[in-house]
């Protein structure tokens, strides 16, 4: 008997096919062959489709039966792995509505940055070992912010290898280990983190429920056999984020123990068995595969985004065409530790937990065109992450992880020799090399769900290392590449600290410039008020004066009568007091008045006064009374101003204000 598994990355997806007696792996395919697409439709965003996951789930298995000459009966059993982390949302009839959000997706660190302080630092470290941060929960409270109307079409939300199995078996289930991995999970009450979901305003009955890790989840249906290739009625029997299941693969399921790969993103996972977390988040905990036997599993996660990216890009980006990873790594070997001063910080794959989520990009420092190569950047690239792993790794023994073995698998990065032994002159451990993958792990799995396995233990009894990495390189001159490399970090850092001081403190001043604006235009809408009430007064004393005069007999009293009269008209001009008004407003509002009149040197009086006030922002009510017209006077003179100042139809009289 046969079991199969998959793991489902976020450049293609792995299948692989291990006689369950012998555990002896008979083949591994990926499928596509050229790396899936990240959709990127603003910075900082990651998404996928998942229909291509699917798609190409369903071409690999027929790639993998086709060339192994196995009738589909008898495989017994599906494990799937899968990449942590992402939101994928259907509606009632299984559709999915949007395409998924994926791990390396920074769009909503910002929202789980607010969720953390709201609800409590220390209430989220303790129950959730956990900032909300960047995860799932996050995501789907950036959807139903941003996205009503999909989030009110939403029947289950789930994880990427949730709707593979979903796709598989026709049934909607999860795990409490990807529960967890969303910050779903309390595990201070072994339970939903209904505080959490409660904060965000999110039904718990759109989470799927939480199936055992190892356990038959349901069995592969018609559609999914038609598409597949697999015999109908198969279970798939076993379901895990890719770095837990990255760990059972590599027999890392006891405390002490580290499991490491670079694929994609770099990941470091240590095994613990009690509650451990980091107060500043960069390193995350998450039920490991065997938490729900005894609740005392527990992995410790250190993820780096700008990993094996970074070296695919150089490759791509760099390399003659033609070139592959071995011929990089003879390159390699030419150029001396150090890579004869250049420097690369590998962090362009979006924010990074280990510092804080802030999205730091790459940087290649110290390039001489007329002496260093390609050679030369490949090395860098290569140290670069390995540094990053040094730093990591120094970061989870400050917080008592104790590093007794680290295990590898040899289908990424780690196939370098020279990133291998970097990392283990530089942290004076020696590394395991394991033969073994993702999908290799996940097929182990599902032997244990099915029950043809008794323990985990048993599945990988059989799990050794085929090479061990020693530190064999110069370590006085490792530790001076490295400590050259943390500077460029350290400045990095501080840099961007200092940024975000200062633009911090930019806005504040803005924003305080902008109130003392508003203050000072209500003052002067306050005296122009002032103004008017004046004239007006002065206008009726001076109707009340010419009355007086055309009863008078008294031809002394009336040519008196009519001096104060002219004295009332001269004090109560209104262009006069027009002109301290322009004054002011001009000096708090960029010459707007001057600009307005050079433009446009045909507008009359009230028609400057008519946009000042709109400039303003006062309503046709407020305009109506300063102006002493009707509402539809006033509507007739913004009629007449739109003319004036030839805004085109469609457009705003405001906007053009604005720009002036």
């Amino acid at each position: 008997m046969y079991l199969i598994g998959y793991d489902l990355g976020s450049t293609t997806v792995k299948t692989a096919l291990i006689d369950a007696s012998t555990q002896r792996v008979l083949s591994v395919v990926q499928y596509p062959d050229a790396d899936m697409d990240i959709i990127a439709r603003q910075k900082g965003w990651a998404e996928q489709q998942p229909e291509i996951w699917w798609r190409n789930v369903c071409q690999g298995t027929k790639r993998l039966l086709s060339q192994n000459n196995i009738s589909a009966k008898d495989i017994k059993g599906i494990g799937i792995a899968y990449q942590m982390h992402g939101l994928v949302m259907v509606d009632k009839d299984y559709q999915v509505l949007r395409p998924s959000i994926i791990w390396c997706d920074s769009r909503a660190v910002s929202i789980g940055d607010q969720a953390f302080k709201d609800i409590g630092q220390e209430y989220c470290i303790k129950n959730y070992l956990n900032s909300p941060g960047n995860f799932t929960a996050s995501k789907l409270k950036w959807v139903k912010d941003n996205e009503p109307d999909i989030y009110k079409k939403i029947y289950k939300i789930m994880l990427p290898g949730d709707y593979i199995a979903m796709k598989m078996t026709g049934k909607i289930s999860t795990t409490i280990s990807g529960l967890s991995e969303g910050v779903f999970w309390d595990f201070n009450n072994k339970t939903l983190a209904k505080n959490l979901l409660n904060y965000f305003s999110i039904d718990e009955n759109i989470l799927a429920e939480p199936s055992p890790t190892f356990s038959i989840l349901g069995t592969v249906n018609q559609q999914a056999s038609i598409e597949t290739g697999l015999a109908l009625d198969t279970p798939v029997s076993y379901r895990a984020g890719d770095q837990p299941n990255n760990a059972l693969a590599l027999n890392v399921l006891n405390p002490g123990e580290i499991a490491a790969t670079s694929g994609t993103s770099g990941v470091v996972y240590g095994i613990v068995d009690r509650p451990v977390y980091d107060e500043q988040s960069r390193v995350n905990t998450f039920a490991h595969v065997n938490y729900e036997e005894n609740f005392d599993r527990m992995g410790m996660l250190l993820c780096i985004n700008g990993a094996g990216m970074q070296y695919s890009w150089i490759k791509q980006q760099i390399a003659r065409s033609g070139t592959n990873y071995s011929d990089m790594e003879r390159m390699v070997s030419s150029v001396p530790v150090g890579s004869e001063g250049i420097c690369i910080l590998p962090f362009g794959n979006g924010s990074e937990r280990i510092f804080n989520n802030k999205n730091l990009e790459s940087h290649i420092y110290n390039v001489e065109f007329n002496r260093h190569s390609r050679a030369h950047i490949y090395r860098a690239s290569l140290e670069g992450v390995a540094f990053s792993f040094v730093y990591g790794i120094n970061m989870l023994k400050e917080l008592g992880l104790d590093v007794d073995v680290i295990r590898v698998g040899n289908d990424n990065m780690f196939q370098s020799k020279v990133f291998s032994t970097t990392i283990a002159t530089l942290l004076g451990n020696h590394i395991e090399v394991v033969d073994t993958t993702g999908a290799i792990g996940a097929a182990r799995g599902a032997g244990v769900g099915i029950g043809f396995y008794n323990s985990v233990e048993e599945a990988t009894k059989g799990v050794s290392p085929v090479e061990i990495c020693e530190p064999e390189f110069n370590f006085g001159m490792c530790s001076q590449a490295y400590n050259y490399w943390l500077a460029n970090l350290n400045r990095l850092l501080n840099q961007t600290r200092d940024n975000t001081s200062f633009v911090r403190n930019m806005r504040v001043q803005n924003n305080n410039l902008k109130e003392e604006i508003r203050d000072k235009n209500k003052l002067i809408t306050r005296q122009s008020i002032q103004l008017d009430s004046k004239n007006k007064l002065l206008h009726k004393l001076s109707k009340e004066l010419k009355e007086l005069q055309s009863q008078s007999s008294n031809s002394n009293t009336s040519k008196r009568l009519d001096q104060i009269n002219h004295l009332l008209k001269s004090v109560a001009d209104p262009e006069s007091n027009w002109d301290v008004f322009e004054e002011h407003f001009n000096s708090l509002n960029d010459d707007f008045l001057k600009r307005l009149k050079e433009d446009f040197p045909t507008l009359t009086f009230e028609e400057l006064k008519m946009s000042t006030f709109l400039k303003m922002r006062m309503s046709s009510k407020e305009i109506a009374s300063k102006l002493n017209l009707s509402i539809r006077g006033v509507e007739t003179k913004r009629y007449r101003l739109r003319k004036k100042l030839m805004v085109p139809k469609g457009k705003k009289l405001i906007e053009i204000l604005d720009n002036i």
